[in-house]
């Protein structure tokens, strides 16, 4: 029953993302205008809504997850968040190190030195990609 309440508000807001996508222009004189991405975005939440809307309901017998990777993933979430507010005061290498080397021993148990190098080595060669060779 949960998943069609929540099937139902992913629909509505796939609408609401299509209905008001209409309200941008949907073509510039260079190609795809600011209406393209919402509108399509709106279709596919809306698809998926309709879809957790006409799956069966699950199993009562299956477990549900284990509380430990929900807790992965709002820590993912927060740490994602906490990387976008950062972003502004330290920087995006330092900042993106950061990130990536939490990242990083949150996903999968490595040592801490592997962590540190694969993490700060992605941040100067993303730094590199985006600042100096773009």
């Amino acid at each position: 029953m949960i998943a069609r309440i929540s099937g139902l508000v992913v629909a509505g807001l796939g609408v609401a993302a299509c209905i008001l996508a209409h309200a941008l222009p949907a073509q510039t004189g260079f190609g795809l205008g600011p209406a393209f991405l919402p509108f399509w975005t709106g279709i596919v939440l809306a698809a998926c809504g309709l879809w957790l809307c006409a799956s069966p309901d699950a199993d009562p017998d299956v477990s549900s997850p284990a509380s430990r990777g929900f807790a992965r993933a709002a820590a993912g979430f927060v740490l994602l968040l906490l990387y976008a507010l950062a972003l502004q005061p330290l920087g995006y290498l330092i900042s993106t190190a950061i990130f990536l080397v939490i990242t990083i021993l949150l996903l999968e148990p490595v040592r801490p030195t592997s962590a540190l190098v694969v993490g700060i080595g992605s941040a100067a060669f993303l730094f590199l990609i985006f600042r100096v060779w773009l």
